[in-house]
């Protein structure tokens, strides 16, 4: 920071009382723990590289990086300010002093989450809140669609959330603009419904195959959906299925079905009865055309697939929660083109699966990572097609990407 930012913003510090100086601090403090964590990765990362060259003890191959001034929470409170402003700062702290006022808490969960607000829904209605400072700089980390909170109103009838339920359960990813950061698509569901299509965009079971792992990481059932089926005919659509065949021997659960036509939406809608579900997938899938059909008064926003690339545009901008009948709960999400695991180990990859299991017991190494290992009985089975190729061919490029992320 500029010298002349840097005393303007010291001038601005002055200016707070008290207790906006407490949840400025608590606002500095989590922004430099975030920040913490994602030197540590660089720094692992550099060690890595470090192990793998054989001439170090060169002192000419070794060149220092020059250090950069650590900053204190002084530094991390001046940075805040100069993001977010004071007055924003000094509006979210009035409601947090009329909070005392009221001591009666009501209960909800997450809806939306919106840039500094969130949108619960508590006996029958939705109510919106705004954000508590603790909440500020962790935001996609801490709260996520499908939440349990608690909140309060202060006296101008604002409601403030203050605080979250542990969460049972959850789908995750790395945030791709903050190393070390996780970001929750959805939370406390029951099934992870990962829509893809037929044609346009095409089929992609290695990305199918990451969402199976974050589901099964973080305890939600997984089904695929398989929309679209109404663009080709019995004799293309039983040859593009055949890749599907793996998951079904699994025991996962396929349905196939179209949001155009309405063929299968009976039989996806039994399957998530009573139960709270996210659908995710690939852009342009037909997620919210789904949705929309399956409740017609969402009204959602869907878009076009390219009509020269084939691939979905981005149509949906922010997960958000709908209730169907039969106390039936859809989290909608935004589409995506790559979809990574969230602390992920190279070494726990395997154990994600379960096919492989039988087989590995008979493997040479007990260790064996099912790559390049003589005695393999995974690749094996893969030769001699009991194992599907295509889902083997998927655990290798998803290795490859987690490996190279954590070396």
């Amino acid at each position: 920071m500029k010298k002349s930012k840097r005393k303007f913003f010291q001038q601005q510090l002055k200016k707070l009382n008290e207790t906006e100086k407490k949840q400025l601090y608590k606002r500095a403090a989590n922004l430099r723990k975030a920040s913490q964590v994602d030197a540590m990765k660089r720094k692992h990362s550099f060690r890595s590289r470090i192990d793998h060259r054989s001439n170090w003890d060169n002192e000419s191959n070794f060149e220092k990086k020059k250090k950069t001034p650590k900053m204190d929470i002084d530094d991390w409170a001046l940075k805040v300010l100069e993001e977010e402003g004071i007055q924003t700062l000094r509006e979210t702290c009035r409601h947090r002093e009329d909070l005392g006022e009221y001591s009666e808490k009501y209960y909800g969960m997450i809806e939306e989450v919106m840039p500094a607000e969130s949108l619960v829904y508590s006996e029958g209605r939705d109510v919106k809140c705004i954000i508590g400072p603790e909440f500020s700089m962790t935001q996609k980390s801490d709260l996520a669609v499908g939440d349990n909170v608690y909140f309060s109103y202060a006296k101008d009838g604002t409601a403030v959330l203050h605080s979250v339920e542990p969460r049972k359960t959850c789908i995750s990813r790395p945030d791709p603009t903050k190393a070390g950061i996780e970001r929750v698509t959805a939370a406390n569901v029951d099934k992870a419904v990962i829509v893809a299509a037929i044609k346009r965009p095409e089929l992609r079971p290695s990305l199918i195959d990451r969402y199976l792992i974050a589901a099964q990481k973080g305890g939600v059932e997984p089904v695929v959906c398989i929309n679209k089926i109404d663009l080709i005919n019995e004799y293309a659509k039983e040859k593009e299925m055949e890749v599907l065949k793996a998951y079904q021997e699994i025991g996962l659960k396929v349905v196939e079905c179209s949001a155009a036509s309405g063929l299968g939406l009976d039989k996806l809608k039994e399957s998530l009865a009573s139960a709270r579900s996210v659908f995710v997938g690939h852009s342009g899938t037909g997620k919210t055309s789904l949705l929309n059909r399956l409740c017609p008064c969402a009204e959602a926003q869907t878009g076009s697939v390219h009509n020269g690339t084939g691939l979905g545009r981005h149509t949906t901008n922010n997960s958000k929660l709908y209730h169907i009948e039969n106390n039936i709960w859809i989290i909608d999400t935004p589409g995506i083109r790559e979809f990574g695991l969230w602390n992920m180990n190279p070494d726990d990859l395997k154990w994600y699966f379960e096919e492989f299991d039988y087989f590995a017991e008979n493997c040479r190494y007990s260790d064996c990572s099912h790559t390049h290992e003589p005695g393999c009985a995974v690749k094996q089975a893969v030769e001699e097609n009991q194992i599907s190729r295509t889902r083997y061919q998927s655990y290798l490029r998803i290795l490859e990407t987690i490996s190279k992320n954590s070396s």
